[in-house]
């Protein structure tokens, strides 16, 4: 009978257990939200749903649908548990709430008017029947065809049997980059709209499902995610993102019925501290302000003078929640944690002198200081257990032994290391850089209270990563008055006492001087009268004296009185600027406003394209640069010329410069990608000095030849030259004769390491004067020169 009953109670949990295992169907051609990359599911939209995969335990299985009808149908089927993200357009489909949002548009062939969408009679070309509908109610005598993919959309206009394209708005920029085929085709304003993307399947319960999933995704990393794909700020949909607030009866009756009690830190500054008239501060303390506000809850404030003081609260449960804390496996022996609400990144403090800190691999050999047992501490030990850490007691005294250079750095939370640097006025200290680690910080709640997760949760979903960041800069860029330097005052109102002192005995003298003369002229009036005008010229003469020493006395007083302003600006914080994601939103920004011509914008956007291409192949070289795992390759050295000059073409055009070349085709040995940033730099710079230069022909020249067993590369302008007082330091790293917002000073820095550590070479520039086409010119020269290898001089 036990046996019976064993088994009946297996076949019950068979039967109800939880679903964890799905299959999610997707367009294989529909990049970047989902299309594959080496025969594996990618995009944005794939990667959304295995943060949702994660997020719940869940296994997960995309099955390529090949066509996007095709996708629809595995889920109209029940071949698949849903169909990655739409919006609903069919009576069949459930759907979750809305967890993306894309723009549509119409696009139409570069060439042809932006009226054309007034013709009577239009072919608009749709990609299944998504925007079917939508179509046939604005151009209800538009001729309406339907497309598989893409390939056969965009032939389809680029043959002229369309005169419209309606789709995705990113999704066709994708592609026809992709395929050099984005010069072609250009965007309309008309009937552009924001449509929501929803997981579609075919019953409400595993709506519910995913949508109860959703809502444990940190939006943070959503947002992180979406940086990932989407270069373009503006175009960013998670910045802004917050989920509805939809509690059920059962929460809003806890709500009602219970009194938060709160174990708030009497000193974490900046994120939660104890204000002057009782009240908490700081950054999670604003964000739980925000939380309550939404929720309506009722709470109440226990300040704690010590941390172990607030965990043991909740141990005993005298209190129910701390605010801002982390997340520990021993922790959750006796407390639950709701999902993440922000991240922050664990920092390295320094003097100003010293250069950008990547990661804490570059603090090897270093000392470094750290609070003992303080959040960043736990994490660093967690993670690197073997790295030697000098302990503090506080982190006033950490920035102090690093302001005394008797340790290299301080390690803390980012907001923590701002507020602190500002609060005690260290002026010589900056954040350099970070480790590489995060604090993630959560809510933690009495074991017993799981259904304050659940609201907890829901509340953080409905509050946007803008409004977080909004906290988060407040208390980043908190100013504090100083203490009032008495001695100081004292010494400047001295100095100014006696220049008044000095002023009043000046202007004394010269009234008993002038009284005197007075006199003696009174006196000598009848005398003067009978003098010659040789006298009265002497006189005259004298009296001028007598005006300009006045005037040189109070130029003198005026200069006394100028007090000395002593302020030491360094700014060492560069990081170069991001030439894709600006050149696209400023070329995207000025075709929206009609400011840009279309020559002009197909040309930005070819380039774009290389760049970016070429960026993607040079991003993980800049980020380990001192890295001995790079492998050369022989190249010709031609190659790498061309394709920058070619990158610059455009600017180049339109500031009327003249590359003349002189080379000839040499193999070498180096790193393909460093050496085309080596050529990028010194020819921008080029050609920055030829914008700035008065010269009417404006030339660059580039000369290659052999010169014993070594290759002689030749740069050189006509813009002047650099002035002789700097150009020995144009290789210095940070240093600049650009303005400062025009140039980070690293990028000749970084060329003279490029050549002398990467490829055993030598560079230089010196002035130089020359004749070219009858007439004389002088500039820049920059002189690059690299062993040939061996194997090719055989």
């Amino acid at each position: 009978m036990k046996n019976l009953f064993f088994i009946i109670i297996l076949f019950s949990t068979f039967l109800f257990a939880k679903e964890t295992s799905f299959k999610i169907s997707y367009d294989s051609n529909y990049a970047p939200f989902s299309y594959k990359q080496d025969d594996k599911a990618a995009g944005l939209l794939i990667d959304i749903w295995k943060l949702w995969a994660k997020y719940n335990n869940y296994i997960i299985e995309f099955v390529d649908g090949v066509l996007w009808d095709d996708a629809i149908n595995l889920v109209k089927n029940k071949e698949v548990d849903y169909f990655l993200g739409t919006k609903k357009y069919s009576d069949w489909m459930f759907t979750s709430n809305t967890f993306y949002e894309l723009k549509s548009t119409f696009f139409t062939l570069s060439k042809n008017d932006s009226n054309i969408i007034t013709k009577p009679l239009l072919t608009i070309g749709l990609i299944g029947g998504n925007y079917q509908d939508l179509i046939s109610q604005n151009y209800p005598n538009a001729i309406i065809k339907v497309y598989k993919d893409y390939d056969k959309l965009i032939e389809g206009l680029e043959n002229q049997e369309l005169d419209l394209i309606y789709e995705d708005k990113l999704a066709v920029e994708f592609y026809t980059l992709r395929n050099n085929l984005f010069h072609l085709i250009k965007p309309l304003d008309d009937l552009t709209l924001k449509n929501s993307v929803q997981a579609i399947t075919y019953n409400q319960e595993k709506a519910d499902l995913f949508d109860i999933g959703f809502s444990k995704i940190p939006t943070n990393e959503l947002l992180e995610l979406e940086e990932k794909w989407i270069i373009n700020e503006k175009e960013r949909y998670y910045s802004s993102f917050k989920q509805q607030l939809n509690l059920t009866q059962e929460e809003k009756d806890f709500l009602l019925k219970n009194l938060i009690k709160v174990s708030v830190s009497n000193s974490w500054e900046p994120f939660t501290f104890k204000s002057k008239n009782n009240k908490a501060i700081g950054i999670s303390a604003e964000y739980w302000e925000l939380i309550t506000k939404k929720l309506g809850l009722q709470y109440k404030n226990v300040f704690s003078e010590t941390f172990k003081e607030q965990i043991n609260s909740i141990k005993t449960k005298e209190n129910d929640l701390i605010y801002s804390i982390g997340e520990t496996s021993n922790r959750k022996d006796y407390s639950i944690f709701t999902k993440e609400y922000a991240k922050f990144p664990i920092s390295i403090v320094t003097k100003k002198d010293e250069n950008f800190i990547e990661n804490i691999s570059m603090l090897k050999n270093k000392k470094i200081a750290v609070g003992d047992n303080f959040t960043a501490h736990n994490i660093i030990k967690n993670n690197y257990p073997d790295i030697q850490l000098t302990l503090v007691n506080s982190i006033k005294e950490g920035l102090e032994l690093v302001s005394k250079n008797e340790v290299y750095a301080f390690v803390d939370i980012q907001p923590v290391l701002f507020y602190n640097i500002a609060k005690y006025g260290f002026d010589d200290l900056k954040v350099s850089g970070n480790t590489g680690l995060n604090f993630s910080m959560k809510f933690m709640i009495r074991d017993d209270y799981a259904i304050l997760e659940s609201i907890l949760n829901k509340a953080i979903s409905s509050i946007s990563i803008n409004e977080l960041n909004e906290i988060i800069t407040k208390w980043n860029n908190v100013q504090f008055q100083t203490s009032f330097n008495y001695e100081l005052f004292i010494q400047i109102f001295a100095v100014i006492f006696i220049i008044i002192l000095a002023f009043i005995h000046r202007t004394i003298t010269l009234k008993n001087l002038n009284k005197s003369l007075s006199n003696k002229v009174e006196e000598k009036t009848k005398t003067l009268n009978e003098m010659n005008k040789n006298l009265e010229n002497l006189v005259e003469k004298k009296t001028k004296e007598l005006i300009q020493k006045e005037n040189i006395l109070n130029q003198q007083s005026k200069m006394a009185a100028m007090g000395e302003m002593i302020e030491n600006i360094a700014h060492q914080w560069r990081q170069p600027l991001s030439l894709i994601s600006t050149a696209a939103t400023g070329a995207k920004l000025r075709k929206d406003f009609e400011n840009l011509s279309d020559v002009d914008f197909y040309e930005a956007m070819d380039i774009i394209n290389n760049s970016a291409q070429h960026l993607s192949n040079t991003i993980d070289d800049f980020r380990n640069f001192f890295s001995n795992e790079k492998e050369a390759s022989f190249f010709d050295i031609n190659i790498p010329i061309e394709k920058v000059l070619y990158l610059v073409s455009s600017k180049l055009k339109n500031r009327n410069i003249e590359i003349v070349k002189n080379t000839q085709e040499i193999i070498i040995l180096g790193l393909v990608n460093e050496f085309i940033q080596v050529l990028l730099n010194i020819i921008n710079n080029s050609v920055d000095a030829l914008e700035d230069s008065d010269c009417k022909n404006k030339f660059i020249f580039i000369d290659i030849y052999k010169e014993q067993n070594k290759l002689i590369l030749k740069i050189k302008d006509n813009a002047g030259g650099i002035k002789e007082e700097v150009i020995n330091r144009v290789f210095e790293p940070y240093f600049t004769t650009k303005h400062k917002n025009q140039g980070t000073g690293i990028g000749l820095y970084m060329s003279n390491e490029i050549i002398k550590k990467h490829m055993n070479g030598d560079i230089s520039v010196s002035n130089k004067e020359y004749l070219y086409q009858n007439t004389n010119y002088n500039g820049a020269e920059f002189k690059i020169e690299l062993p040939l290898s061996s194997q090719i001089i055989k």
